[in-house]
């Protein structure tokens, strides 16, 4: 029994060549890009009880809006946040004149329901949207 020589290349076996069968060739196909259309990007629930989480825990340190800004009310989130900050101080300036010692808490407490409502109800008009089918989804197109 011989040994093949290590030094030696190895070398594939020679092949004959076939004639490729015509219905196996293919002529080139150009590169076409084909537009599929633009497909929608699922939108989950939202939930009612964080918002309103959201809410009453940052309304607590004097940050009103939070829970809007979840539920998608990016207005009145942000109208909730300038005007309570703006209330805030008109009754700090109040407390001189003994009218902000009860003015500054009543907007405190006001701010903690409205901006709770609000949010929930942005929640429930999200999700409203979203089982219907028409709310406004981001779309990608390929």
């Amino acid at each position: 029994m011989t040994h093949p020589d290590p030094h030696q290349q190895w070398q594939p076996a020679q092949t004959a060549h076939l004639p490729v069968p015509v219905a196996q060739q293919h002529a080139p196909v150009p590169t076409q890009s084909v537009y599929v259309g633009p497909q929608a990007v699922l939108v989950p629930q939202k939930s009612a009880g964080a918002a309103v989480a959201l809410e009453l825990v940052l309304g607590l340190f004097g940050i009103f809006g939070v829970g809007n800004l979840y539920a998608g009310r990016t207005s009145s989130g942000v109208i909730l946040m300038l005007s309570f900050w703006g209330l805030f101080w008109i009754n700090f300036f109040l407390i001189f004149v003994f009218v902000g010692i009860v003015t500054m808490p009543l907007t405190w407490i006001a701010y903690l329901v409205l901006g709770s409502l609000l949010a929930a109800r942005g929640v429930e008009r999200h999700n409203a949207s979203v089982v219907a089918g028409t709310h406004a989804a981001i779309t990608r197109s390929y």
